[in-house]
């Protein structure tokens, strides 16, 4: 363990805080520590730089206000990054091996310089912002500025190969530079999987985002399976407006910040017999991670990273999430229950051989070590 690289991870917001990147950074610290790989973890955000930041990408459409915002594309955006780097820069615990950047909010030094990434600004375009035009100028400088600190790394870590896909068709970067990683359920130990009945079928989503999680496509395609089996339920957790219909629970938002609502969580995983959330738009998608640690068959869409986590026929499906009558019949076919037991009981053993924590810190720290050797 002594010749492994020691990283100072930089995130966006507290390194422990269950809010910063979906907890997802909390749970990648840990594995790099476990891993005795870990020299430090810094915060490498700016309230006062966030604040700033904001207000000049305002709009008076709040939705373009906060995508403008999120993709960095105001007319303030390249010197809040420079002065959020020079923030971040002081809080370095001396003069770092090698700095692996959770997502690109700040540029620090070290000796080697990775970042992890689960998506970026050229494949959230894609799927057609509604209120962000490609061609403007903001837009087009946002993604120069990308490129550049992209071009400043010595290997970039995408969670998957749709993703990887990206960073060297859209922004040119050398395939060898570009390692895919993946992912781990941010869960604090594997559960056991529950002893399900699987005769009354229980489909739960979770997501705060409705619309863009295929929130409206679900909840269509459940009609048709209600008429069939109208003991079926749907359960829906995370959109602040209430969701109804014939067979639907609504539980609105469960934070796992806290004992309770992670215990609440647990019991709606446990109490599931599958899980679907066909996105129009997923990053990566950790939540179907979260249902198939619990042993749950999952409807996925057939888009970004996705087909990657949910294998087709498999451990779930994937399926045109557009296409309502095919999510509706999917969701009928794992109405049977040893097709749900099954494609749970896989997708578990995926996530134990492919998608841990401590899995992506191995792979993170070997793709830093070759850099360190050289």
């Amino acid at each position: 363990m002594a010749d492994r690289p020691q990283l100072v991870v930089a995130t966006p917001g507290d390194p422990f805080d269950p809010g910063t990147w979906s907890g997802s950074s909390a749970f990648l610290v840990r594995a790099l520590e476990q891993a005795h790989a870990l020299a430090g973890a810094i915060d490498a955000s700016s309230h006062a730089v966030d604040r700033l930041e904001q207000l000049a990408s305002f709009s008076p459409n709040r939705v373009r206000w906060r995508q403008r915002y999120h993709s960095r594309s105001s007319f303030g955006s390249g010197l809040a990054r420079s002065v959020r780097s020079g923030v971040a820069r002081r809080r370095l615990p001396g003069e770092p091996e090698a700095v692996l950047h959770v997502g690109a909010w700040a540029l620090l030094p070290g000796r080697v310089r990775a970042s992890f990434h689960d998506g970026n600004l050229a494949v959230s375009l894609a799927r057609g912002e509604p209120l962000l035009d490609p061609r403007s100028r903001s837009v087009r400088r946002a993604l120069e500025a990308d490129r550049r600190f992209y071009e400043q790394m010595d290997v970039l870590l995408p969670m998957s190969d749709w993703l990887r896909r990206s960073f060297v068709e859209d922004y040119g970067q050398d395939p060898a530079n570009v390692v895919t990683v993946g992912a781990g359920a941010n869960l604090r130990g594997l559960p056991d999987v529950p002893e399900r009945a699987y005769e009354q079928p229980r489909f739960l989503f979770v997501g705060k985002q409705w619309e863009r999680k295929g929130g409206p496509q679900l909840l269509e395609a459940f009609r048709v399976v209600h008429a069939e089996r109208p003991e079926a339920e749907l359960w829906i957790v995370g959109p602040e407006q209430p969701v109804a219909g014939p067979g639907v629970r609504f539980f609105g938002r469960i934070s796992r910040a806290n004992p309770e609502g992670e215990r609440r969580l647990s019991e709606l995983y446990a109490g599931a017999t599958a899980f679907a959330m066909p996105s129009l738009y997923e990053p990566f998608g950790i939540v179907f991670l979260e249902a198939m640690a619990y042993g749950l068959a999952c409807v996925a869409s057939d888009r970004c990273a996705m087909p990657e986590i949910v294998a087709d026929g498999v451990s779930g499906f994937t399926v045109d999430a557009h296409d309502v009558d095919a999510v509706g019949q999917r969701l009928l076919e794992l109405t049977d229950p040893e097709r749900a037991r099954a494609f749970g009981q896989e997708g578990r053993r995926r996530l134990v051989e492919r998608f841990t924590w401590d899995g992506v810190a191995d792979r993170i720290v070997e793709a830093i070590s070759t850099r360190t050797a050289s």
